[in-house]
């Protein structure tokens, strides 16, 4: 009876465990990881820009989920004119590990993003991306069904001879997104408004992420779709309420909110002293209440965001109802003289 018990637990475990591996993490901050929202930001961005965020989910537990990221965008200019780039390329790196066996997504990326311009007023981004991925398991930190028994339950020094587990396991993995973007061009401080919307779509290949030896298990493709805008309210007050929709498999994720942005001081100095506060709200559904800060200058900006559990995880004995912290930074280039700033986005 007990090893039934066991077994029924592994079963469910394992089950479990294999629908986890078909999903990907997500950041609250996800505008200030535009290569992870969408490959056609790369173009998004007028000087060299070097981004990171930084997430700790559950710390309340024995093992978190930590997920961190950092890219490189280098803007593609005219080789006569240098006022308007016409593309960007980036390259990123990504790891995420969870739970107690260490499963770990390890990844790098090359992105290149071309703009297309329909008018001064109208712009697409259209961009591709192609990376490695790698998945590492530590199987010894596991307990399985075949490692109990009904005289001496858990035992460790059995084998766990249920599957062929391959404890590494390497991929490529190809993405694509397109953006498009009216009045680009302006400065927040500028009154007036534009808008955008994108699409994107990662592990688009499928590549078969299996960490069992002889089976095929196909990483289901993710997709985003983002919605927002911006409008000045006055040169020093400017909202931006944004969208994200991501569907991956049978799961969905929902973000809605907005942020806001005040301007103060000399922005277009060339200090190191804060110019910029940011405050932002949103509710991912059915998940968490989401709340951030953050302050910038010209050349940076810095954000802070807390996830605060509106699932029944807050009740969660094991959680303690504990949300996740993230961090995000972001540091640009002074700008090349007469380049004007092509896109506004956000920020945190």
């Amino acid at each position: 009876m007990v090893k039934k018990i066991a077994c029924s637990v592994y079963i469910t475990f394992f089950s479990l465990f294999l629908t986890t591996l078909g999903q990907d993490a997500v950041f609250s901050q996800y505008y200030a990881s535009s290569l992870y929202l969408n490959p056609a930001l790369a173009a998004a961005e007028p000087t060299v820009s070097l981004s990171m965020n930084s997430r700790v989910q559950w710390k309340s537990i024995i093992s978190p989920y930590t997920t961190n990221q950092a890219s490189l965008i280098v803007p593609i200019y005219r080789s006569s004119d240098k006022s308007i780039n016409l593309g960007g390329l980036g390259v990123s790196v990504f790891q995420n590990k969870a739970g107690e066996i260490g499963l770990t997504n390890t990844g790098a990326n090359f992105t290149a993003s071309y703009i297309i311009p329909f008018n001064e007023k109208n712009h697409l981004l259209a961009g591709v991306q192609v990376g490695v991925m790698q998945k590492t398991i530590d199987f010894s930190k596991g307990q399985w069904g075949s490692q109990f028994d009904v005289t001496n339950g858990f035992d460790s020094n059995i084998s766990s001879g249920e599957y062929n587990f391959v404890s590494s396991k390497m991929y490529l993995d190809i993405n694509f997104g397109a953006v498009y973007y009216n009045n680009p061009r302006r400065d927040i401080r500028e009154l007036g408004k534009s808008f955008y919307v994108g699409y994107s779509a990662y592990h688009f290949n499928r590549p078969n992420e299996s960490v069992i030896a002889n089976q095929k298990s196909n990483l289901p493709v993710l997709n985003k779709f983002i919605l927002g805008g911006e409008y000045s309210l006055s040169s020093s007050i400017n909202i931006s309420p944004n969208l994200l929709v991501a569907l991956q498999n049978a799961s969905s994720q929902i973000n809605v909110g907005l942020y806001g942005t005040y301007s103060f001081g000399d922005a277009d100095g060339n200090s190191l002293l804060p110019s910029k506060l940011y405050a932002g709200a949103w509710y991912r559904l059915k998940d968490s209440f989401i709340g951030s800060i953050g302050f910038g200058g010209k050349f940076y900006s810095i954000g802070i965001s807390y996830d605060m559990n509106s699932s029944t995880l807050r009740k969660n004995a094991t959680s303690k109802g504990a949300g996740a912290y993230e961090i995000s930074l972001k540091i640009t280039s002074p700008k090349i003289e007469k380049v004007h700033k092509v896109y506004q986005t956000p920020r945190i």
